[in-house]
């Protein structure tokens, strides 16, 4: 099976729906900013979408498109470095 070159429209839509990915990981440490306690569901929800990005810009048809994606990349930096602080509770299933 070949794999047929995404149009710039399917590259665009991706990057679309990525920046939701994007909104994501801001909304959970804007929660977690303004006092919110950090738990697993938001850690989760960072690292599904940390990862959902990676994906993106790992796609070579998108990184060589010459559509903007820095937000999405910043997303990635600014998620990784939350999920990196000493702030996350101990998860108990794995004691």
């Amino acid at each position: 099976m070949e794999n047929t070159p995404k149009t710039l429209a399917q590259i665009q839509g991706t990057i679309r729906s990525a920046r939701d990915s994007v909104w994501v990981i801001t909304d959970e440490i804007e929660k977690l900013t303004a006092g919110a306690s950090p738990n697993k569901n938001n850690k989760g929800n960072i690292e599904r979408n940390v990862g959902h990005l990676k994906l993106v810009v790992a796609d070579t048809e998108i990184v060589n498109s010459g559509e903007d994606i820095a937000d999405l990349i910043a997303a990635i930096a600014t998620g990784e470095a939350k999920l990196a602080e000493a702030i996350w509770p101990v998860d108990e299933d794995n004691t």
